[in-house]
């Protein structure tokens, strides 16, 4: 039983920073392509033309994968937070609820969007690799299915948080 307990908390959380570890991947090989390049053209003054697209893959990737780990917290990211970060009590927390579902409305629109995009592209091919570009516009999407996820988490707690007030102020309490 306990290491069926512990393989299920790391599948936990593995699922829970996939985007990181994905990002992360992309990172790590962008660099470590680029470096190998600049080394092979420092010893051999040739270069390897696939690397350019290695490279911009792993760029691509890491930053819209990062971009919605960011996004996981609010705050992550420079947002309205700062249009609203003067509002207090029930004002605030109205004000959360509406930028929350806004956001979710918003992300799942340009999830729609880049994922047409995406899919656009699948029939255009990269010239090293003959990768089709939906390699390279795909994390878009992906990025905002998640955004959106995030946000409707986001539009949920808000939404207890102002039954649990409404709750309280029933009862007498303030």
């Amino acid at each position: 039983v306990g290491e069926r307990s512990h393989s299920l908390k790391q599948l936990k959380w593995i699922a829970s920073h996939i985007l990181e570890l994905i990002s992360g991947l992309a990172f790590v090989v962008m660099i470590t392509v680029v470096f190998a390049n600049v080394l092979l053209r420092f010893i051999t003054g040739k270069s390897l033309i696939w690397t350019e697209e290695v490279a911009a893959i792993g760029f691509i990737w890491s930053i819209f994968l990062g971009a919605a780990v960011c996004y996981k917290q609010r705050g992550g990211l420079i947002s309205m937070d700062v249009l609203i970060g003067g509002l207090h009590g029930w004002a605030r927390k109205y004000a959360d609820l509406i930028l929350d579902a806004l956001q979710v409305v918003l992300c799942i629109v340009f999830f729609s969007l880049s994922w047409k995009f995406a899919m656009s592209a699948s029939n255009k091919f990269s010239l090293a690799l003959n990768l089709p570009y939906t390699i390279y516009d795909i994390p878009v999407a992906i990025s905002f299915v998640f955004m959106a996820y995030y946000a409707g988490k986001r539009t949920v707690e808000d939404i207890k948080n102002l039954k649990n007030d409404s709750g309280d102020t029933e009862k007498g309490e303030c």
